[in-house]
């Protein structure tokens, strides 16, 4: 699973991960994702490079 849109929003990773919203901010809370860009107050996101690779190393770590 890899990312193509530029910027992947927390709903659109917790879909693809299978896991909550509450979830991935929870994860963000304690550092296991990568910190996001904010462009606002409500809009947060992170670029699919930034996340492509946190899931290729994850998933090594996981193996």
């Amino acid at each position: 699973m890899y990312f193509k849109q530029p910027i992947v929003r927390p709903a659109e990773l917790a879909a693809a991960l299978g896991v909550s919203v509450v979830t991935i901010s929870n994860w963000r809370r304690s550092r296991i994702l990568p910190e996001p860009i904010t462009f606002g107050h409500r809009f947060i996101g992170w670029p699919n490079d930034v996340l492509n690779e946190w899931l290729i190393s994850h998933q090594r770590g996981q193996s």
